[in-house]
């Protein structure tokens, strides 16, 4: 029985090449890129707030107009390619400063 050659390693995106973080690394990107969405979502969630400050049980219905627009500005501002650009930038940051991987 002969052995069979290598398989070549797949190609990934670049930012996921060199994708090495820790836990709590993780943990800061995905909280700063939360923070971005909410930046980038600001007025959809403000107008979401004003409306279901007015209603209590009705608010289910009376702002679902105003939920939808703020749950689907936020499902477009936290798409995976975001992520890669996040953890990209993450890592440029922090490529000079020593690190444990703890």
């Amino acid at each position: 029985m002969t052995p069979k050659p290598p398989v070549a390693a797949p190609s990934l995106h670049p930012s996921l090449q060199v994708a090495s973080l820790t836990r709590r690394e993780e943990n800061k990107v995905i909280e700063l890129k939360r923070q971005q969405s909410y930046d980038r979502c600001a007025d959809a969630m403000r107008f979401f707030s004003e409306c279901s400050a007015k209603y209590t049980i009705s608010v289910v219905w009376n702002c679902k107009e105003h939920k939808n627009i703020m749950n689907e500005c936020l499902r477009r501002a936290n798409t995976v390619d975001d992520m890669d650009r996040a953890r990209a930038i993450f890592l440029d940051d922090i490529k000079d400063k020593p690190r444990t991987l703890i």
